[in-house]
């Protein structure tokens, strides 16, 4: 037993003195100087391809709120206005979309809808042609400016959604919500 004793005091021993110039080998100095640079690697192999992600809605494109002067036609006795809008092309009326919205409301206080609109007796609604944007209605539904605070109300906003864009099949958007629908494509007012 005695000599178990004394093989394990010996491990104990060797143990410590391990530590010990372990601990004390090492001391904090200056860093060394920067070594000199390696020889470039060579190209790795190509990763595997990666899926194809979704279109997004960065081809969305937007108007800002627009003061619109609506004309009454003397004839039929229908009010218009038209917008000339160069990317509304063939192509984006055959497969686009266009959204338009009017803010009955002011800019502090907004009342958005879509068009077409209909309350009551009056009525909204747009019509689409190559370069135009038209809008018709059975009132005069001119921007118009409340003679107290100077605030404009019912002003105009379109939104042009290219064919290829996913907003139109993605994620369901409730296109009669404009709030949602701001949301979704990140409208700034």
């Amino acid at each position: 037993m005695k000599r178990t004793n004394q093989i394990s005091l010996r491990l104990i021993f060797y143990y410590m003195l391990a530590i010990a110039l372990t601990v004390t080998a090492c001391k904090k100095g200056d860093t060394g100087p920067q070594g000199e640079k390696g020889d470039k690697g060579e190209k790795g192999d190509k990763g595997d391809k990666g899926d194809k992600g979704e279109t997004g809605s960065a081809n969305v494109q937007y108007s800002p709120w627009l003061d619109l002067a609506f004309a009454q036609d003397a004839t039929s006795g229908v009010f218009f206005t038209q917008i000339t809008e160069p990317k509304v092309t063939d192509n984006l009326l055959s497969n686009g979309e266009i959204k338009v919205y009017i803010n009955f409301g002011t800019a502090a206080n907004k009342v958005i809808t879509p068009l077409p609109f209909r309350e009551g007796n009056a009525q909204i609604t747009p019509f689409y042609a190559v370069g135009t944007i038209e809008l018709d209605a059975n009132v005069n539904a001119s921007t118009g400016t409340d003679q107290a605070t100077g605030a404009k109300f019912r002003q105009y906003r379109y939104i042009l959604i290219p064919g290829g864009a996913t907003v139109r099949m993605g994620k369901q958007v409730d296109w009669n919500n404009y709030e949602e629908v701001k949301a979704y494509l990140g409208l700034k007012d």
